[in-house]
């Protein structure tokens, strides 16, 4: 997407949520633009040239008044935006497109995930989207200030006398253009210092994250950082000299030209004017010397505002290409919901390759799951029983075939009813900053739920630990929010986990090595839990086959293929892969 119309995108979020913010932007900027102003040229002019015309005292008093009245009010309408509408704004903007963002990013297909340049505009778009259309709204009134502020300073200015302005324009355009010189420069140096930044920021990070503590204390590491860290500050000095005699140079010549500018030469211009042609009063010549130099600042920020729309629109199109993003696994036209009782779910010559993969992880996978059995997906690592999973819950489409429930397409059904069919827990499941009744149900708790949430971590073998915790169901999980909460070992955060298909009115349970952090025996008894206890369709997979003789079918995969399917006598019998694996593992157990 281009980005052109990236901005102006933006400034629609902020009118769409925050709609008196940007009008109050907006006066905000023409506020300010009338002090600066009239505060250094026009009010000064009239001061002087009422002191040098010798009007009375009480009208120099009244025009003072006056100033101060209007800086007053301006002043406190300034605070009171500042104070009041803007966090406010902020606040209700972050809101409106967190929650838009939040949604989005649940919508999105799982393999954006794979691509690292949308990866990366998406942690920047809910990281930033918002703060980001706050600045572009301020910048625009800041815009408006600037040029209110330069359009009466000219005025005025051209008010005096012409040459004056011509200079003190000449100076500006003078100054802005080695400024944009300037500023290439130093981009194209700290294009260059990034690599080596990133590589000491990284040795940094690494000292100050617990999780490289026990490592750093127990090994060597600590040398080679330290030596890494070295190198990298090394080519960051080496980099900055040697762009320091060109930026030395062009800086010393902007700074020194205006100096010399406006310190001599418009000054003894303007000391001709007034004393030798006598074509200038004192009070031009004092509103000429105060607004030549706010002239020069506003001229020089209000090129630096334009260019900082650049900025603004990179950064603007990462958000909207992330918003306006389409979904390839999504609900087509005329898919219906999904409210018949489970029966059958088919796979038919299924094949499937991640993007941009040279080859298929699944080749031709055909097997029929019927309401009530326990299946069991067995193999090596990286035999692809994973990928199978996420494509039996849609969260990747298949590359060919197609997957059948019920004797219909999948995709002839909409999304969120397929996928309420199925309980999960994934091998790298989460556990949420909540409390333990929370992270049961992934849903709020009431009342209601207790008897479902105690019964489902009693069947996951959470029972004892939970009778330790004085909150119970309530103990909140991790110490992110609450110093009272606790972490919980791998076992069990993973019973936990499990928990959740016990508490979820499903029909299919998909356990994708369900059990991985606990102990044998402790896995034996869990799985043979979760094989006999659950009264649904099971499909369990895992490469540790302590379960596997419970199911009534077991499919044995291998680079992305069935090559044995039975139960586990006719495997064993048949004396193939999955024998072998089966009996090279039973000297580990005693089953």
């Amino acid at each position: 997407m281009k980005e052109k119309g990236s901005v102006l995108f933006m400034i629609k979020q902020a009118v769409k949520y925050v709609p008196s913010f940007c009008l109050f932007t907006v006066a905000e900027g023409v506020v300010w633009g009338c002090i600066h102003s009239f505060t250094s040229t026009l009010f000064i002019k009239a001061l002087f040239d009422r002191i040098e015309s010798g009007v009375p005292y009480s009208e120099i008093l009244l025009l003072v008044l006056a100033m101060a009245v209007f800086l007053i009010s301006a002043y406190i309408f300034h605070e009171w935006y500042w104070q009041f509408i803007e966090p406010k704004a902020r606040q209700e903007l972050h809101k409106k497109m967190q929650e838009q963002l939040y949604k989005k990013a649940a919508s999105i297909d799982l393999a954006c995930y794979d691509r690292p340049d949308f990866y990366n505009d998406f942690v920047w778009a809910i990281n930033e989207a918002d703060s980001r259309t706050i600045a572009i709204c301020e910048d625009i009134g800041k815009i408006i200030n600037r040029l209110i502020t330069s359009a009466v300073i000219i005025g005025v200015l051209f008010t005096i006398d012409l040459w004056i302005v011509a200079a003190v324009l000449f100076s500006v355009v003078f100054s802005v253009v080695l400024q944009r010189l300037i500023t290439k420069i130093y981009f194209k140096r700290d294009n260059e210092l990034k690599p080596f930044q990133r590589r000491a920021e990284y040795i940094s990070r690494v000292h100050y994250l617990a999780d490289y503590a026990k490592e750093i204390r127990m090994s060597e590491a600590e040398d080679l950082l330290l030596k890494n860290f070295d190198t990298a500050v090394g080519s960051n000095i080496s980099i900055t000299k040697s762009y320091g005699n060109k930026l030395f140079f062009l800086n010393l010549t902007r700074t020194t030209f205006t100096a010399v500018m406006f310190d001599a030469v418009i000054t003894i211009l303007l000391l001709y004017k007034m004393m030798i042609e006598k074509s200038v009063t004192l009070g031009g010549f004092a509103a000429t010397f105060s607004a030549m130099w706010k002239l020069f600042w506003t001229l020089n920020n209000l090129m630096d505002y334009f260019a900082k729309f650049k900025e603004h629109k990179l950064y603007a199109n990462k958000f909207r290409v992330f918003l306006n993003y389409e979904p390839t696994v999504c609900d087509k036209e005329g898919c219906t919901e999904l409210t018949a009782p489970f029966k059958t779910l088919e796979l038919k010559n299924v094949s499937f390759a991640y993007p941009e993969a040279e080859k298929n992880i699944i080749n031709g996978i055909n097997m029929t799951v019927k309401a009530g059995q326990k299946i069991a997906l067995v193999g090596y690592n990286g035999a692809g029983k994973s990928t199978l999973v996420k494509l039996l819950l849609r969260l990747y489409d298949v590359s060919g075939g197609d997957i059948f429930i019920n004797g219909k397409s999948i995709k002839d059904y909409t999304l969120c009813s397929y996928r309420n069919k199925f309980g999960t827990v994934f091998q790298d499941f989460q556990l949420y900053a909540a409390d333990i009744a929370e992270n049961v149900l992934t849903d709020e708790y009431s009342e209601e739920d207790q008897s479902r949430v105690l019964e489902a971590l009693k069947n996951s073998g959470f029972e004892e630990r939970l009778s330790s915790l004085k909150e119970g169901i309530h103990t909140p999980l991790t110490k992110e929010f609450d110093q009272s909460g606790i972490n919980l070992s791998g076992g069990e955060a993973q019973k936990v986990a499990i928990s959740r298909v016990f508490a979820k009115d499903c029909e299919i349970v998909i356990l994708d090595e369900p059990s991985s952090a606990l102990d044998p025996m402790t896995e034996y008894e869990l799985n043979n839990t979760l094989m006999t206890a659950l009264d649904k369709t099971v499909i369990i997979i895992s490469h540790r086959l302590s379960t596997t003789r419970m199911a009534d079918v077991i499919y044995m995969l291998e680079n992305g293929e069935i090559i044995e399917q039975g139960s586990h006598d006719e495997l064993m019998q048949t004396g193939g892969k999955y024998a072998e694996m089966f009996l090279k593992q039973a000297e580990k157990y005693n089953f």
